[in-house]
């Protein structure tokens, strides 16, 4: 009954420590729950930021560098892509790195849920963590990315050891792979470590109690803190020491065991004393044969002091362990054949019973294989396991499976054969991933050697012909039959020296290879080229074996080269040169540093013969032109047609000028002649321009150019002449084109400005009237004339562009006019362009007057008497919009051209312009004065008001006056202002 006390009191003592290690997993449990669920939200709230998906160039956006800065237990925060690759991380942003293998990352795809880790050392950082994933999705609910946190171990380790524990207490976290990512007290050394190597029993769940190594006794508690999935588990495993608290317990129990186990052994020692005789002598006798006989060793019991019962079983025993020690020992040799058989194998070899669980292998595996699911695929185990349970066949199986090994795909051929008599089975597996691939390969170089579009020829070391393939025959014409056994050389063209053939076999023979354009006969005897590549194989000692010579037929190609290269630099109506030949040609003859000149000849009048007698006949004209610029070739290094009736011949023997003067009359001498075409004669000249290298230009565009330009100056010297560049063509180029790139660039910067000179009505002397003049502010010219610019416009037609700014520009002015209550007509000159060019916006004028609230009355169009005589189809028709639209029509300039009253009555004009030579002489010129009053006379006559121009005297004023003139404008009554000076004019009139 004592000790049935004492017994009960160790209990209660074991069982305060259990509950007190039950509180202390629960409080550790529930604080790294919480850790992990604030994890959880952490990357739950990241994972909603649109900002969350910026990675540029491997950096990651400052929502995750601040979520780690505030989170200290985070020790690296990254984005991943769907396929694993990380995109960005906080920290080592330079590394590429992929972690599709990780199965939190797998885990995380696969439940699109949040994903817990395992012992790991992270790529990024190079340190050991557990990594937490969880799933990034857009506004549709589609998965987009997946974000990733890494938790160091040691500072896991530190938060478990700021609680406390009673003494001497242990306590780790462990993963789904049992492995230690956190421990109390802290040693590095066993993070990453399994955890069974220092705790029992790792699939025991609850209280269990157990002795350390150590012989301490203690309490072992094991609670799963995370357990969501098979790859997203935590175990917290807790040991707490009692061997304290119930040492005196254990100290009170030993005392009375101790008394008990005395009284027992007095009375045993009675019993021995008298059995001892009896029976324990003999059965020592026979233990000792036992161990002999288990050791195999033969041995006799001695049988003298024995009782006839004991005699017996000594005589059977020892003919027992005769014969059974003489079967072991041939078992034994049959085992150890069997054995080092097996080890010999170069294949696996494994024994499972019936349900699949691997009883023994020959090979030692860094992860032994538990069950036979871990080698071979799941149909394959279904089948085997089938027939090991039903016994139903014993034949040998072979079978074939792939499986993936150390991240790559494996064939394997498995051979399995079954032991009916203990329900197992043995398997034999063979690697024959290379065997495959070997075969795979020749499978496919026999496709390629077969079906290739190029021919194969294989010959020995000497080229003496082996095999051919059927791109060989087809191209060669001679069969395989034909061929085999003899030389290469069958082939031979003639083409070629024997000193290419020497030098062809001394790099093969030197390299192994040689590779070239080479020309072949066929079995027909028909010539080709082909493309020939010569490989060499060898033996194992280094010597030729076998050439491989491989040839592409590029006899076609070599023909569709010459003809694209004949149609790239040849005219195709004249067959001469090209602008491309040209210009090689004179790139050639230039870097060479020689002197030149070329004649740049133009028709004259080409497109009137184009147009009466249509282009068949004027290329026929053209190509007579090339026949006989033809008979100067030999004066002439190149003579080519660079496009339309422009030729260009290149003189290289000599630059002199009178040499380049007879050529060029030579060259208008042979157009003189009629040209018949189809019985009608056409008699044809040219305008040539000469230009020479490198005085003219050094390159072929500066020389074309310079040549250009020579030959519009012989089209404006008359025509069927010729003209020599000078530096002054080029330097009035150079700044045309400069005005003109200033020019759009003012256009761009608005740097034009209206300037308003005042008409005057003649009686009142009151202003009416005024026109818009355009100024060019040039940053560094200053103003610019519009006579200079206003022809480049012109024909550029950015006169369009300048056009549609004065207009806006005096909408803009008439609009404070009418707001000063001014009421003044505003007279805007238009150019022709305006009219004649199809992306005109003049009939869109009066759309943006009604959108400004003005009337076309409030404006004068201002045009030349050129316009009126030479008005096409679309100019009269604009004319006539605009005349009916409310615009007011002015004839500038009137008299100083081909001036026509039909025209004046035809346009509706509503007004004519004297020109200021006119008026300059009328007071001393009785002429100009008699002018200007028949223009008046003649203008009223016809319903027209007449304004004077460059009135700049009273006695011009007062003559005007008495001829009837309507209008007036001159410096003698204001010169041209800008805006603002003359708002401020208009005020004080």
């Amino acid at each position: 009954m004592i000790l049935f006390q004492l017994l009960e009191e160790r209990t209660d003592i074991l069982k305060e420590h259990e509950q007190q290690a039950r509180a202390l997993a629960l409080q550790i449990s529930q604080l790294q729950r919480a850790d992990l669920n604030a994890t959880r939200r952490l990357l739950s709230q990241l994972a909603k930021h649109d900002e969350l998906l910026k990675a540029n160039n491997g950096q990651c956006s400052s929502l995750l560098t601040h979520a780690s800065l505030i989170t200290p237990n985070i020790a690296n925060i990254g984005l991943i892509d769907l396929n694993g690759d990380v995109l960005c991380t906080v920290k080592n942003t330079n590394k590429s790195i992929s972690i599709k293998d990780r199965r939190y990352f797998q885990s995380a795809l696969e439940t699109q849920q949040f994903a817990i880790g395992q012992f790991q050392v992270d790529r990024s950082i190079n340190r050991l963590t557990v990594n937490f994933a969880m799933p990034v999705f857009d506004h549709h609910g589609n998965l987009t990315h997946i974000l990733a946190v890494a938790k160091l171990l040691e500072q896991w380790s530190q938060s478990l050891n700021q609680l406390t524990l009673p003494a001497n207490s242990q306590a780790i976290i462990t993963d789904v792979d049992h492995n230690i990512v956190a421990n109390y007290p802290f040693d590095y050394e066993q993070l990453g470590q399994p955890a069974n190597e220092h705790w029992p029993n790792m699939h025991f769940q609850g209280v269990l109690q157990f002795e350390a190594p150590t012989g301490e006794r203690r309490i072992y508690l094991r609670q799963h803190i995370v357990e969501s999935n098979s790859n997203s588990q935590l175990t917290l495993h807790l040991s707490i020491p009692f061997e304290h608290a119930i040492a005196a317990a254990n100290r009170k129990v030993s005392l009375i065991f101790t008394l008990f186990i005395a009284a027992l052994l007095l009375m045993f020692w009675q019993a021995r004393k008298q059995l001892n005789k009896v029976l324990l002598q003999p059965l020592k006798s026979l233990q000792d044969a036992l161990d002999a006989f288990a050791k195999g060793n033969k041995t006799r019991l001695q049988q003298g002091g024995l009782s006839p019962e004991f005699k017996s079983i000594a005589s059977n025993f020892e003919n027992m362990a005769t014969k059974r020690l003489t079967a072991e020992n041939a078992l034994a040799h049959k085992h150890a054949e069997l054995a080092s058989l097996i080890q010999a194998l170069p294949d696996t070899y494994l024994r499972i019973d019936n349900e699949g669980k691997v009883l023994a292998s020959n090979v030692t595996f860094s992860s032994p294989p538990k069950h036979i699911l871990d080698l071979l695929p799941q149909h394959s185990c279904d089948q085997l396991l089938k027939t090991l349970q039903n016994h139903s066949l014993s034949d040998t199986n072979q079978f074939e499976f792939s499986a993936q090994v150390d991240g790559n795909l494996h064939t394997f051929e498995a051979r399995t054969n079954l032991l009916d008599t203990h329900q197992q089975g043995i398997i034999v597996l063979r690697d024959i991933t290379a065997r495959k691939q070997q075969e795979e390969a020749m499978k496919l170089a026999a496709m390629v050697y077969k079906n290739s579009s190029e021919g194969m020829t294989i010959t020995d070391a000497n080229g003496i012909i082996l095999d051919v393939n059927p791109s060989f025959e087809k191209v060669t014409g001679y069969s395989k039959a034909e061929v085999l056994g003899k030389n290469t050389a069958l082939l031979g063209s003639g083409k070629h020296t024997k000193q290419f053939y020497d030098d062809m076999w001394q790099q093969i023979q030197s390299k192994g290879a040689w590779q070239g354009e080479i020309i072949n006969k066929r079995k027909n005897g028909e010539l080709f080229t082909e493309w020939l590549t010569i490989n060499s194989v060898y033996d194992d000692s280094g010597n030729p074996y076998r050439r491989v010579a491989i040839f592409t037929d590029i006899s076609e190609k070599k023909r569709q080269d010459e003809l694209i290269w004949r149609r790239t630099h040849f005219d195709q109506l004249t067959e001469l040169a090209n602008r491309l030949e040209l210009k090689r040609h004179l790139k050639q003859q230039l870097s060479e540093g020689v002197s030149l000149a070329i004649l740049l000849l133009d028709l004259d009048h080409f497109k009137d013969i184009n147009d009466s007698l249509g282009h068949y006949h004027g290329d026929k004209l053209l190509r007579e032109v090339a026949n006989r610029l033809n008979q100067l070739a030999g004066k002439c290094s190149l003579i080519s047609r660079i496009g339309g009736d422009e030729f260009v011949l290149v003189i290289s023997e000599s630059t002199q000028h009178e040499h380049l003067m007879q050529i060029a009359e030579q060259v208008l001498t042979s157009l003189k002649p009629a040209i018949y075409l189809d019985s009608e004669a056409c008699h044809i000249s040219a305008s040539v321009g000469i230009a020479t290298a490198p005085k003219d230009g050094n390159s072929s565009g500066l020389l074309l150019k310079a040549a250009d330009q020579a030959m519009y100056l012989a089209k404006q010297q008359g025509r069927n002449g010729f003209a020599f560049f000078d530096a002054q063509m080029r330097q009035a180029t150079e700044q045309r084109m400069q005005l003109l790139k200033d020019l759009r660039i003012a256009i761009q910067k608005q740097q034009f400005e209206l300037y308003f000179q005042p008409i005057v009505e003649m009686s009142s002397r009151k202003a009416v009237k005024a026109e818009a003049l355009i100024r060019w502010q040039h940053p560094n010219k200053g103003i610019i004339s519009p006579a200079m610019f206003i022809p480049l416009a012109e024909e550029t037609q950015l006169i369009l562009e300048i056009g549609e700014f004065i207009f806006a520009s005096a909408c803009r002015t008439q609009k404070k006019l009418i707001s000063a209550a001014q009421q003044v007509q505003l007279s805007i000159n238009v150019s022709p362009i305006q009219f004649s060019s199809k992306h005109s916006r003049l009939v869109d004028w009066k759309t943006h007057l009604d959108e400004l609230s003005l009337n076309a009355e409030q404006f004068v169009i201002e045009i030349t008497e050129g316009l009126m005589m030479n008005a096409q189809q679309r100019t009269q028709s604009r004319l006539n919009q605009l005349s009916k639209q409310g615009f007011a029509l002015a004839l500038d300039d009137f008299g100083t051209g081909y001036s026509s009253l039909a025209y004046l009555k035809q346009m509706d004009t509503d007004f004519i312009k004297i020109d200021k030579r006119f008026v300059d002489g009328i007071a001393e010129s009785p002429d100009d004065l008699a002018l200007c009053e028949a223009m008046i006379m003649m203008a009223h006559q016809l319903g027209l008001k007449v304004i004077a121009e460059g009135i700049e005297t009273e006695a011009q004023h007062l003559q005007l006056l008495a001829a009837g003139c309507d209008y007036g404008q001159g410096y003698y009554y204001a010169k041209p202002m800008p805006e603002k000076a003359y708002l401020d004019f208009m005020k004080g009139t």
